[in-house]
């Protein structure tokens, strides 16, 4: 996903812009998408029209960052009193009016992570000039989801400062704090206060300035254009979002129904995958079907080889119905025809044949005439009924020739 980045430069002096909603500025812009950088420079008309030039133009507020001027906004680290996040937040505005001059309720104030015992980072700005920031970047056709300044990208180590030089002022940014101050009293500025490093940007120090500050000092001077050092110090979890509480930006109802849109696409996708699963496991269900009519069918024949085979299932079903003279069990009572069946015929080998079932429900016996190689089969025949709990009766027996045929009868032990 492409990432935006909008810094506004500000062409008149900010006192001349108090009174007016419109702000003279221009526009440089980053869009990063993946490895590809694009950049440029543009006016308010010029800018409206870039959505159209480039293909991966953001339009979620998510993917644009606006950054305005560092005096913009005034960043203030402080310790307030409290035992948890909620009572230390209702304290806040309290503990910060101490620092700045005018009405604290005419601040929009920005804050950190809190946590109790620890200081609490801090971003105030007019709220309307925070309104007019966002008027004049809705003014070009971008919703920033982040606004944030570059005193605040700026922010640095203890015991170290950023100094940006804009025309005769400078902008001194440390850990917690930032302010702008004329050129000629900036050597002032930075022998009050403990440093052991100063990073110069847009500018350096003359030999002069550098030759009154202590001797141990680094100075460091940026050789990276300003916006390009300001993007490379941008981190979007650490830097405080200016737009907070009431000026947090919703949601567009666009984007709820690009992600409608999504998900239908994805349900889409699961009905399409559904349809074809029901139609596979029909198939198998039918072919599963087919296999065991046929097994089926193969037994009846086994069982009863002097029938002709049954043609359909019905027909099938009502040929043993009329086989065993009865109805199947239907109670919960696991004794019945279907598990006398199934203990009886595991004693059966592959020469017996039956010939016929009669199944008597009230005495729970079961008759059947079976055709058996010879004589010498009744007794093994028992004996293996009786280990699966099953009596063997001999009603008849008759010796045909090639085999004999047997009338027995089998009941529960």
């Amino acid at each position: 996903m492409a990432t935006l980045f909008v810094r506004a430069v500000i062409q008149e002096p900010v006192g001349s812009l108090i009174t007016t909603d419109t702000l003279p500025v221009s526009f440089h812009w980053q869009l990063l998408n993946g490895d590809v950088v694009q950049a440029g420079k543009s006016t308010p008309e010029e800018f409206s029209i870039l959505g159209e030039k480039y293909t991966h133009w953001p339009d979620s507020p998510a993917d644009i960052v606006g950054i305005i001027p560092g005096d913009e906004v005034l960043l203030l680290g402080c310790e307030v009193p409290g035992r948890t996040a909620a009572t230390i937040k209702k304290a806040l505005p309290f503990v910060l009016e101490e620092f700045v001059a005018g009405e604290i309720e005419s601040l929009h104030i920005a804050h950190g992570k809190i946590k109790p015992g620890q200081p609490v980072q801090n971003a105030l700005i007019s709220k309307q000039r925070l309104m007019q920031w966002q008027a004049c970047f809705s003014g070009i056709g971008v919703r920033p989801g982040v606004i944030v300044s570059e005193s605040q990208l700026l922010t640095t180590d203890t015991k170290a400062c950023t100094l940006v030089f804009i025309d005769s002022e400078v902008l001194i940014v440390t850990e917690d704090e930032s302010a702008s101050v004329a050129r000629s009293e900036l050597i002032g500025f930075l022998l009050n206060m403990d440093l052991e490093k100063v990073i110069c940007v847009e500018g350096q120090l003359t030999d002069i300035e550098v030759s009154q500050l202590d001797a141990g000092l680094k100075v460091e001077n940026v050789k990276q254009h300003h916006f390009d050092y300001l993007l490379s110090r941008f981190e979007k979890s650490a830097q405080i979002n200016l737009l907070q509480g009431e000026f947090k930006v919703v949601a567009s109802s666009s984007e709820p129904t690009k992600a409608v849109a999504g998900i239908a696409g994805m349900l889409c996708i699961w009905f399409v995958v559904a349809i074809v699963s029901f139609a596979v496991e029909g198939y198998w269900a039918e072919s599963r079907a087919d296999m065991l009519e046929e097994q089926t069918s193969s037994l009846y024949a086994e069982y009863f080889p002097e029938d002709s085979v049954p043609v359909t299932t019905g027909q099938l079903s009502r040929r043993l119905k009329a086989k065993l003279g009865t109805a199947s069990d239907t109670e919960d009572n696991p004794q019945g025809f279907v598990d006398l069946l199934s203990r009886v015929s595991a004693g059966f080998t592959g020469a017996d044949k039956i010939q016929s079932l009669r199944f008597n429900r009230r005495r729970m016996q079961l008759t059947f005439e079976i055709l058996l190689p010879g004589f010498n089969e009744l007794d093994p025949l028992k004996e293996r009924s009786a280990e699966q709990g099953v009596i063997i009766n001999v009603n008849n027996a008759d010796n045909d020739g090639t085999s004999v045929r047997a009338r027995l009868s089998a009941e529960y032990q």
